[in-house]
């Protein structure tokens, strides 16, 4: 697929090295915060930390959809990088000379986050733009492994590199990787969808708001409402493992580096499966199962304190997530029209992302009050309750042609 794709091909493997090296940035700065902090304070400061991540997409989503909706996705994805790169390299010099205290990393996270915000709905809508034909679908499972590809390179490759380059590397090292995906977005040439022509001056709003014109689309709103409320759930798990790891196994950035890879090589590998699993018009009781089972495998370290139990879990829980995204993100292609594709995507990503303030910062806390393997129970019977509700609504019907 990628051979017979080579703009997608450009733009995916850009995009692996970019998140690759964000994510080799996250796991250090996160380890750092929690050698540097005070122990009554490593919680909250991490989940805050994280929520910096989670407020561009909620804050900022009628104007990242309308202007994905409105600019060439080149363009869009092209500035974000740039800007990213731009912003990451200040602070790795300020790293170099030792110059970089707990404060800064947080307006630092907050303007990654946003170019992140406008990049990740913006590919998802550029796929029609790079890939074809029955390669649409198959498209779609790489876009939806990105992530966990990029996390899973991170992860596996963070603790050595925190041992060998340590904290400034790792920023040096996120530089490069906006670099080298802006290079790929250069060289890959899209194929732009036409957009719907503005609005005529003067005119008022016909848009009545980012959310209104998903009611034209039976059965889209409530799975959103869903998807918010599991990522509640689902999301301190990034919070939860350094803590896990430190406070319940007792170890140190190396074990914290196999969890992550565990949960990201199940979440890759359930990307890249979930094609050739057939789930007819049956979608969302597919998910709704896949959530239910993601939940149980979280609660497995909750009851069981074992390094390799928990690894094993993960990269369970980490399938059955991976298969459900694309599964989902594949029924979105089809049931949202293109003219409205920049709005919807950001609508989604704004939806999943609405609770990850309260959340990170909730389990934050908690993780200051409480032992982690409460947080895993918690995170668990939050999806269980979910998935029931995920399971009893409808199938939303296709409108594309």
């Amino acid at each position: 697929m990628l051979l017979r794709n080579k703009n997608f091909a450009l733009v995916w493997v850009g995009q692996v090295l970019s998140q690759g090296g964000t994510r080799v940035y996250q796991i250090a700065l996160l380890w750092w915060l929690l050698g540097s902090l005070p122990a009554d304070t490593r919680g909250l400061a991490s989940g805050a930390f994280l929520v910096m991540g989670a407020l561009p997409p909620l804050l900022l989503v009628r104007q990242i959809g309308r202007r994905l909706d409105r600019r060439p996705s080149r363009t869009v994805l092209l500035r974000a990088e740039i800007i990213a790169c731009a912003v990451v390299t200040v602070l790795a010099i300020l790293a170099t000379q030792d110059a970089v205290s707990p404060w800064m990393v947080y307006p630092v996270a907050l303007v990654l986050a946003t170019c992140q915000a406008f990049f990740d709905p913006c590919l998802l809508k550029a796929l029609p733009e790079l890939v074809h034909g029955k390669d649409l679908e198959r498209a779609v499972g790489f876009g939806a492994a990105t992530q966990s590809v990029a996390n899973f390179a991170g992860a596996a490759f963070g603790a050595v590199l925190l041992a060998t380059v340590g904290f400034t590397g790792a920023i040096w090292l996120n530089a490069a990787s906006y670099a080298i995906a802006a290079l790929c977005l250069t060289a890959a040439k899209f194929t732009p969808v036409p957009a719907p022509p503005a609005p005529p001056a003067g005119a008022p709003a016909t848009d009545g708001g980012t959310w209104h014109f998903l009611g034209s689309m039976p059965g889209v709103r409530p799975l959103l409402v869903c998807f918010a409320a599991a990522n509640f759930f689902s999301a301190p798990t990034l919070l939860v493992l350094p803590l896990y790891t430190k406070l319940v196994l007792e170890q140190g950035a190396g074990t914290l580096a196999i969890l992550e890879a565990a949960l990201w090589l199940g979440l890759l590998l359930g990307a890249f499966l979930a094609a050739s699993i057939p789930t007819g018009s049956r979608t969302i009781r597919f998910g709704a199962v896949c959530i239910a089972l993601f939940g149980l495998c979280l609660a497995v370290p909750g009851l069981l304190v074992d390094q390799w139990v928990y690894a094993i879990a993960l990269a369970a829980s980490g399938w059955f997530l991976g298969v459900s995204n694309v599964k989902f993100t594949a029924l979105f292609q089809q049931v949202v029209p293109n003219e409205v594709k920049g709005r919807f995507f950001a609508a989604l990503q704004a939806a999943i992302s609405a609770t990850f303030p309260i959340a990170f910062l909730a389990f934050g806390a908690f993780g200051d009050a409480v032992s982690p393997q409460l947080l895993t129970l918690a995170q668990a019977g939050g999806l269980l309750v979910l998935a029931l509700a995920l399971s009893r609504l409808r199938e939303p019907k296709p409108v594309m042609a």
